[in-house]
């Protein structure tokens, strides 16, 4: 994938973009752990990560209990559109990846804010599926799929480091 080609184009599709994360941001992944994962430390992490990423975009979502989306959470999707179209177009680029890849629209705030490492964003992304493994075993094709994804985070923050995209 050509990162640079790709974000010298998205000025063309930079509405579909921020309606994309904006029309899935309110089931975000992070918002529904409490439902599937039983370990607090990992509960507590994304607790904190949530406050995160609510303090960078001045917003309020909320972790979510059971499968009903939010009415706050919904109601957020202004205050992210405000700040999505504030990105300039490479790290609004990255952010997209990073959510479409994690299926979370506030780890990809954290991931282009530098606030989580990569293996953090990573591990909160697919808690569910790492518990489930330290609990029943490794699964070949999940771990796979785990190590392309791991793969494909550390070469978008290379892109970032590369190209000053990360702001210190």
């Amino acid at each position: 994938m050509d990162l640079q080609k790709i974000s010298c184009s998205i000025s063309e599709h930079r509405d579909d973009i921020i309606n994309r994360l904006l029309s899935f941001s309110a089931t975000d992944t992070i918002l529904y752990l409490r439902g599937g994962v039983c370990n607090q430390s990992v509960l507590l992490f994304a607790k904190k990560a949530i406050d995160m990423a609510n303090s960078i975009m001045n917003s309020h979502f909320e972790e979510v209990n059971g499968l009903e989306v939010s009415n706050i959470n919904q109601k957020q999707k202004d205050v992210l559109k405000k700040y999505l179209f504030n990105l300039d177009n490479q790290s609004l680029i990255i952010l997209y990846l990073v959510a479409l890849e994690l299926k979370s629209v506030l780890l990809g705030v954290l991931f282009v804010t530098q606030s989580f490492k990569v293996q953090d964003v990573f591990n909160l992304s697919y808690a569910e599926e790492l518990e489930e493994q330290k609990k029943w075993g490794e699964d070949e094709a999940i771990s796979n799929k785990h190590s392309e994804i791991l793969e494909n985070l550390k070469q978008w923050e290379s892109f970032c480091y590369e190209r000053s995209i990360f702001k210190n």
